[in-house]
This record gives structure tokens, sequence and C-alpha cells, in this order.
């Protein structure tokens, strides 16, 4: 039989490695959820169209692409948030979007969900994608589906399709093989490049390779890796991109972003004569939140897909890949490297300690003591994040955040995310009761398709973090009876825990337990971790107008 439109777009996402999609049916998009229905591809449907953006985004970190399906513009509007954090941590997700039909724009009808004009939502996108279409002639559809895919995997970034609704159905003219040369690097440049950071490395007494999220989006952390090991130059994450190394490795020295690291960490990378920056955001989470950070330039060495700079030097049309493969061949002499970080056992908890109150530093102890083995961790925005720093992960994707567009609500639906891609690792969702309320009640989908995450909601009886930043009566929010929304889902187990000993029996139990573990642990209200201390002392010296002074 000859595809149609919707046949060969989901046959085509299948083709490229998709197993999963995530969305939420309305009218426009009815019939294209259709042709998904009866695709390979496996599709869950979430509460609310926020989540279907992270969870398409957390499938994407960890399996490749990503797919969110959702209706015309109060669905795909709905979702803007989502797509605009994977399009700023370069999550490849495609955005498929029902849509009004040929016909209906034509006449310029007034449509349901229709906004200011027809092409108001895909204009909007155009801001958090790579590459958009509208598939309004099947004669070109599948063209401009390859056209829209090949982008997102490129680029590492979100595209969008749009289907109309009547188009959806028709059959497609199949599309002639084209050959894309490949992009090339600059010879010259890149030979260049390599001779100068060939014998900066090779002078360097103390060089260090950061290694960051660009890397883990392109499939390009075994080269890093295998660099650092080759030269014996020890290697450091972000919070962006940690647990792409292995955190067992005796070359990792941390996490690194500024202030906020580890004081070995910091103390390291920042006192290095050569600083290799590999597939690095220099966002201001980078340099700990600070205006500026306390990196030497002209000691720096920053290879991204986007550019290439030696100390105060550019060097263009260099690809990030072969920049790699090069210094993985060059002439440098293996670095003398003793790992000044020792990477110590968590002590057990003393009887005395089991009946104290539970404090945020405590949780994160108490969870390092009793997480299984090669778990995922999923963290939400506050601290949920910046106390997780220390915990240590032993495969890559097992760390996901939103640790640079900072985004509550993440971590429940991006948890779902995780567990399709990964359906082998146990997931371990931390959400603040904050964020919780946004978009917890995707719990309700783990109900719906029988997934196990154990989730852990930190209440601290508000937005904790923005308390330490300018505190006041907006940072309060009502407080949920946690534990008991097991009973409105009738799914799972929950517990509300207050002391160190009632945590770590219920978290050995839910490790050893198929079942989804709602957890709600009481944090004091003012209490915080101590790396989301120093950041939130950071931030309040520059958001409050009185301490600016």
């Amino acid at each position: 039989m000859q595809p149609t439109v919707g046949s060969f777009l989901f046959d085509y996402l299948y083709n490229q490695g998709v197993r999963h999609a995530f969305g939420i049916p309305g009218d426009f998009a009815l019939p294209t959820f259709r042709w998904l229905e009866a695709s390979k591809l496996d599709l869950l449907t979430m509460t609310h169209e926020p989540s279907v953006g992270f969870a398409a985004d957390a499938y994407a970190r960890v399996h490749g692409l990503g797919v969110a399906c959702v209706t015309y513009c109060v669905g795909g509007l709905n979702m803007l948030n989502s797509i605009a954090c994977a399009y700023a941590e370069k999550s490849p997700v495609v955005v498929i979007s029902g849509g009004p039909s040929p016909g209906d724009r034509k006449h310029d009808n007034l449509v349901h969900h229709k906004v200011r004009t027809f092409d108001t939502q895909r204009r909007i996108y155009d801001e958090v994608t790579c590459a958009s279409t509208v598939l309004l002639d099947p004669e070109t559809a599948a063209e401009e589906i390859i056209r829209v895919v090949n982008e997102v995997r490129t680029h590492s970034r979100p595209g969008y399709i749009e289907v109309p609704y009547d188009v959806v159905d028709l059959p497609i003219r199949l599309p002639t093989v084209k050959n894309y040369p490949a992009p090339e690097s600059d010879k010259e440049n890149l030979q260049a490049a390599l001779s100068e950071v060939a014998e900066r490395i090779s002078k360097a007494k103390m060089p260090v390779i950061v290694a960051d999220v660009e890397l883990h989006r392109h499939g390009l952390t075994p080269l890093a890796l295998a660099i650092a090991e080759k030269f014996n130059i020890p290697i450091a994450s972000t919070l962006l991109s940690k647990s792409i190394i292995p955190e067992t490795n005796p070359l990792y020295i941390g996490v690194y972003s500024a202030a906020l690291s580890e004081e070995i960490c910091q103390d390291y990378v920042e006192g290095s004569d050569c600083l290799i920056l590999l597939g690095a955001f220099l966002s201001d989470v980078f340099s700990g939140f600070h205006a500026t950070h306390k990196l030497d330039r002209t000691k720096t060495i920053l290879a991204t897909t986007e550019k290439l700079r030696v100390g105060l030097h550019a060097y263009e049309s260099v690809l990030l890949k072969d920049f790699l493969e090069a210094l993985a061949q060059a002439d440098i002499k293996p670095k003398s490297f003793k790992n000044p970080y020792k990477q110590t056992d968590l002590v057990p908890l003393t009887d005395a300690e089991r009946a104290q109150p539970l404090d945020a530093d405590a949780f994160f102890r108490i969870l390092g003591l009793t997480i299984v083995k090669d778990a995922t961790v999923v963290c939400d925005t506050g601290d949920a994040l910046f106390g997780a720093v220390g915990l240590r992960t032993t495969q890559a994707s097992n760390f996901l955040s939103d640790a640079y567009y900072l985004s509550m609500g993440f971590a429940v639906p991006a948890t779902i995310g995780a567990i399709a891609a990964k359906p082998e690792s146990r997931a371990y969702c931390l959400v603040g009761d904050g964020a919780f309320q946004m978009t917890g009640m995707e719990v309700s989908t783990c109900a719906k398709y029988d997934l196990h995450p154990i989730v852990c909601i930190l209440n601290n009886n508000g937005y904790g973090t923005q308390r330490h930043i300018i505190d006041g009566p907006f940072n309060n929010i009502h407080n949920w009876e946690y534990a008991k929304i097991r009973d409105v889902i009738n799914y799972g187990k929950s517990v509300k825990v207050q002391t160190k000993g009632e945590l770590e029996n219920v978290l050995k139990e839910a490790g050893k337990t198929k079942a989804m573990y709602l957890i709600e642990v009481i944090i004091p209200r003012d209490d915080c971790s101590p790396p989301l201390k120093r950041l939130t002392n950071n931030l309040s010296e520059i958001r409050d107008a009185k301490k600016r002074k």
C-alpha cells in the first residue's frame, strides 16, 4: 500500500531509532494520533502538555531522539516552556502538532484554537527550534519530514512539524534520494589549532579537561574520555553534564561550577595552567552565578560545535568531532597526575542519628547510602539538584536535570521519559514540594503505564530556593498531604518520613520492591544543602537591591 503522510512520518522516526512517543490528543491532532497508534512506536499519553515536552526531552537525552505530539495552539503553546528548555540545553526533540486544513488557511476562517494567524504557533516555535515545517502538500511532505529530523539530529535541538488534520491521511510522494555532502573542517585551520593545543598541553604542568553537555548530545564523550586516558589528564564534569563521565573513573575529579563545586575540584580547575573546555556552556550556572568566572582566557582551550578558541586565538570552520579525533592522535607525552580527589565511603547512620530529625544534607547522605546500583537520578530545580552534586553515578546518562534552563516542574515527567528510554535502570525522582505541585500529578501516568519510580518530595513548605535569595510571603505555598496522593490515584506506596532512620528504612525497602514509591521527606523550612546555600548567597547579592548597594 502507498504510505500516507502519517504512516511515513512515524515509520521514518522509527527507522531513526525512536521507540516511544509522548503526547496529549486534541481534535486537530486526533487523525495524527490514529497513525501514531498504528505505528511501531509506543505512545505514552500524559496529563498536561508541559509534561509531554519534559518527558520527550529526558527520553531524547538518554535515547538520542525524542518525540512530543500535541494539538494546535492550546496544546503546542502550552508545551512551549518545556521545548524552550530542550532548545536551551540542546536536546533533540521532534515536536509534532496537529493543525487546521489548507482550506481553512486559504479562506482565513475563524477556527477554534487559532490565535492571531494560522502561522502564529509555527512562528513562535521558530524561536525554540532549529527547523520547522507545515505539511500542506503531500507531494513535498516526505522531504520536509526528512529535512527537519536531519536538522534536529545535526544540531541536537528541537524541530517542529505541523500536520493539518486532513493532510495526514493523504498518500505521500516518496522522497527522491539525495546525497548531502558531509560538512568538513578547514584542514589548515585544524592543523594550526592542533599544533597550538598540543604545544600548550605538552608544556602544561596542571592540565584539566572539563567535559560538558555537547559531548553527550553529539555522541563524542568516548573521544573526550580516550583523550583524558591517553594523556593522563584529569577530567571534571559540570552540573549540566554530570554523569556523562563515569564518576568512578580514576581521572574524575568532580563537578565544576565555580563556588558551587567541591573545593578540590574548584581549586584544580581554577588553578590549571591549561584548561580544556570540551562542549562547554559558559553560562552563569557554570560560573556559580557570579557575574564573571575566575578562568583565565589566555590559559583556556574552548572547543564546541560552534567555535574553537585557543587562548585568544580563534580558529574558524573546525568541527568539534574532527578536532577531538585529531587531538586523540597527537604526539603528547602522558602527564604526571595523582588524583587529589578521594571518593570516601559514606558513613552509615549511628543508632543515635536514626532518631534525629531530617535535614537537607542528611537526605542526600542517606540517599547515597541506600541508592540501588546503576540507578537513574532525575532532579528538579533547587535543592533537589544542587544537593545532589555529591551523588556518585557509574554510567552515562544516569543523572538528568535541567541545570542550565532551571525550570521547575522538570523532574516528575522527565522521570517518565527516562524510564521509557532506560527501563532496566531504577529511577529516583528528586523534586521539591513547589515543583511537585506544578507537574507532580504525572504520577497518575506512572499508574496508567505501571511504572515504578521512587519519587522523593523534599517538603520544606514553599519555594525554599527563593527564600534564601529574597524572602517574602510570595514564596509560601499551600501544604498538601503528599503521602495521601497514593489514595487518589490508587497506585503504588506512599509514606511521610521525618527522621533519618525512617528515611533509611523506606529507601531500603523501596529499592528492593517493584512498586512506585512516593516518599514525602520533611525538611525544616529554612534549611538547605551547603551547595544551595552558596548559590543563593551569590544570587542574593545580585538580585537584592539592598545588598547590591
